[in-house]
């Protein structure tokens, strides 16, 4: 097991829960033998939570001059921190430092990442509709079944993390990034199952609009490992409209610029997925090379 870690912490408008949560992991770490190290990041928050963490004894604080997001908190975590095992874990109290040794012990090195895994029955109802849009895209772009996309909960090295933080998003989908990052450059991916607690107090950040973006970020990093299996579809598609357009066409004796719109879109996207996935070949042959 490795016993050396940082642990980071996101904070941001958690004055309900956060000292409570900080307190709750130190006395049960204060109980094993680990050198380690709690970084708590508060991202400008605009409550009390900065004053919390600045009181709060044993931990290391950074606070950014304006809000980076959830994922920018993490890079500065991640950045600063004084061990290569990184723990990452939400500030709301839903993570149990119990569990902590599950995924230690289960963390094989740089070249893996253990996460916690929350059933589908521990997210929110309204949000479960969401999660399993998001399951089902990356299962198709990247040909792997994620059980647990967007956890918070998980260990990983700052060696390899380090090398693909500039594609890892801002914001909540930072989680997903860097699983799409590590699963498209064949790391292991390693899940434990996992109870998350309800939040100690406030309220999620998580939206509509958060989904959304993490939807985007799902596509553009397909375009970046995968480009393949999100462009060649679409090529697809044009083709069969472009042929259902052609049979009309041709029962009328009559070529519309319909159909040589969607037979154009076809081959042009047929041609950019080919071009894309050599030159993502490439950035993978100098990736290996300089490693």
């Amino acid at each position: 097991m490795h016993n050396n870690f940082s642990i980071v912490i996101p904070v941001y408008n958690e004055e309900d829960s956060i000292e409570e949560a900080l307190k709750r992991l130190q006395n049960y770490l204060s109980s094993k033998k680990y050198n380690y190290e709690i970084i708590c990041i508060d991202d400008k928050s605009t409550d009390n939570s900065g004053n919390i963490l600045n009181n709060f004894k044993g931990i290391r604080v950074i606070h950014h001059k304006k809000n980076r997001g959830y994922g920018g908190a993490l890079k500065t975590g991640i950045k600063n921190a004084k061990y290569d095992t990184i723990v990452i874990m939400d500030s709301d109290g839903q993570h149990k430092p119990e569990d902590i040794p599950k995924l230690l012990e289960a963390y094989d090195g740089f070249g893996t990442m253990v996460i916690g895994e929350r059933k589908i029955y521990q997210t929110k109802a309204s949000r479960i509709l969401g999660k399993i849009l998001l399951h089902k895209i990356a299962n198709f772009i990247f040909k792997e079944d994620i059980p647990d996309i967007n956890s918070g909960f998980r260990v990983f090295s700052k060696k390899t993390a380090s090398k693909y933080l500039h594609l890892c998003s801002e914001r909540f989908s930072f989680t997903t990034s860097i699983t799409i990052a590590y699963i498209s450059n064949k790391y292991d991916l390693i899940y434990i199952p996992i109870d998350v607690q309800k939040r100690a107090g406030g309220a999620s950040q998580v939206s509509f609009k958060t989904g959304f973006r993490t939807i985007l970020k799902i596509l553009e990093l397909g375009m970046v490992f995968k480009p393949l299996r999100v462009v060649l579809p679409l090529s697809f598609v044009f083709a069969i409209l472009g042929t259902f357009s052609f049979l009309h066409d041709l029962y009328y004796v009559n070529l519309t610029s319909t159909t040589i719109f969607l037979y154009s879109n076809a081959i042009i996207m047929f041609v950019f997925s080919l071009l894309a996935e050599q030159i993502n070949n490439i950035r993978m042959e100098i990736i290996n090379r300089d490693c």
